[in-house]
């Protein structure tokens, strides 16, 4: 059975199965080094220059819809990450969908967000495209969340870092981000 394709702006994902051969960057530096400085597309009032998304994002199809966490009416097929990203989080839906785990997905609480982290005055990984947040509504910050085991040990496989490791209230039991160190 041929493995399904999936696109990012002109770019095809054909064998989503394979392992990523993108290292999760340790720290801002190798985060800027791997995927962009983007703190020089920040304008002078604190918004982020539009050029950003047109030269390191790209809107990623997903093998199966997911509910908006803030509103549970819509179903989305599709997200915006950093361009680097895309066989990686292709990779890791398709397993979600082989292994059965689409269900323990309720909501997507979303991906590129440009914002300050929740408990920090530095950026959120969200700002270049690096993080998801899952099943936002019960899994709270602070709190050690309901995250299904598979789920987090297909994220960790891919190269991911879990929300829910951290200590005290920067545990963040539905964010998922490519880097350590950060």
């Amino acid at each position: 059975m041929d493995q399904p394709q999936y696109q990012a702006e002109g770019t095809t994902v054909s064998q989503p199965g394979v392992e990523p051969a993108l290292v999760a960057p340790n720290g801002l530096e190798q985060i800027l080094t791997t995927f962009g400085d983007i703190y020089k597309y920040i304008r002078p009032d604190g918004s982020l220059d539009p050029r950003w998304q047109e030269d390191f994002l790209v809107r990623l199809m997903l093998p199966f819809a997911i509910k908006l966490s803030w509103d549970r009416t819509r179903c989305v097929s599709q997200m915006t990450c950093h361009r680097k990203l895309v066989e990686v989080f292709a990779a890791v839906f398709v397993q979600l969908q082989e292994r059965g785990l689409q269900q323990k997905i309720q909501t997507l609480g979303g991906c590129f967000a440009f914002r300050p982290q929740r408990t920090g005055t530095r950026l959120s990984t969200h700002s270049w495209g690096i993080a998801i947040d899952l099943n936002p509504e019960t899994n709270v910050q602070g709190t050690a969340g309901d995250m299904d085991a598979e789920v987090i040990e297909i994220f960790r496989g891919a190269g991911f870092e879990w929300g829910g490791d951290w200590d005290g209230h920067r545990r963040d039991a539905m964010h998922f981000q490519f880097c350590t160190g950060y």
